[in-house]
């Protein structure tokens, strides 16, 4: 009986890690399956124009850097500037502004709370061409046209509003007794608020913020109407890449293959705190 007991352990780890390097190769095999577009877009950033299309395919050649030279003699790398410090200033501006105002719909019974609060909802639900065009007319009046302020401005209409309605649900989520103890120790609500609430939400301003870059990122009806010459990011520049010869295929990879690089860097950095903002209030008691 003894020989049988000790033998059995041995027979349920085997299964246990036959199941495991189950799982693993089918994780591995999903991972090269989406991987597998990245790595064509990264190939083709790097393939004459003589093999890009070639069948079969070519997998093997001589590498060139014809299209990333294409790419800084027309200034896409100027565009690639320009989405960095909108999509960024206007992330900034978003966490300073909108970290009050979600604390304040969370936490104060003001009059007409709910009423306002729907109305800064409304300013996201609507479609962007319900406000570009109000825009234009004013920006074109003012002098805002095709300047940062005005396209920074104009990203904060649809990226307030989300990071506000995001982060007040986080707020609510704090008890209020860590606030009550923070005032009895002789803090005033401000300092309630800095030193011991803003530590509690920095995992959930930080998910919403990366959200918030994100959409601010990837935005081209506002940089394409109200931003010019001066200010024109990085979507706003994959059009001229559509020619009357063709589409520059090599110099449109190389925009994919750059456009992820800040958002990549940005979770990379982040992801802790990512992880903590998106699972904050999943578990409760």
């Amino acid at each position: 009986m003894s020989d049988i007991a000790t033998a059995t352990p041995p027979k349920a780890t085997q299964r246990t890690d036959t199941r495991g390097l189950a799982f693993t190769a089918l994780v591995i095999c999903y991972a090269l399956l989406i991987l597998f577009p990245v790595f064509w877009m990264w190939s083709l950033a790097f393939k004459p124009e003589n093999v890009m299309f070639a069948r079969p395919t070519v997998w093997f050649f001589e590498p060139t850097l014809d299209h990333f030279r294409y790419m800084i003699e027309n200034g896409y790398h100027h565009y690639l500037i320009n989405s960095i410090i909108v999509a960024g200033l206007s992330t900034v501006l978003v966490v300073i502004l909108g970290t009050p105002a979600a604390y304040a719909f969370a936490r104060y019974r003001m009059r007409g709370r709910d009423d306002l609060f729907l109305f800064v909802l409304a300013t996201r639900m609507a479609p962007p061409v319900c406000l570009v065009i109000p825009y234009y007319l004013v920006y074109s009046k003012i002098g805002l046209l095709d300047t940062y302020a005005g396209l920074i401005i104009a990203y904060l209409t649809f990226n307030l509003s989300f990071y506000v309605w995001v982060l007040s649900s986080f707020c609510r989520d704090l008890p209020l007794e860590l606030e009550e103890a923070a005032r009895a120790d002789g803090y005033s609500r401000l300092g309630a608020f800095v030193k011991v609430l803003l530590p509690l939400l920095r995992p959930g301003i930080t998910a919403t913020a990366v959200l918030c870059f994100i959409f601010a990122w990837n935005e081209f009806m506002y940089a394409f109407l109200l931003g010019g010459q001066n200010v024109k990011t990085l979507p706003v520049g994959i059009p001229s890449l559509i020619t009357t010869q063709g589409v520059r295929w090599g110099e449109m990879a190389i925009i994919g293959m750059v456009g992820t690089i800040p958002v990549m860097i940005v979770v990379f950095v982040l992801q802790k705190h990512i992880v903590r903002g998106l699972t904050m209030g999943a578990v409760k008691g």
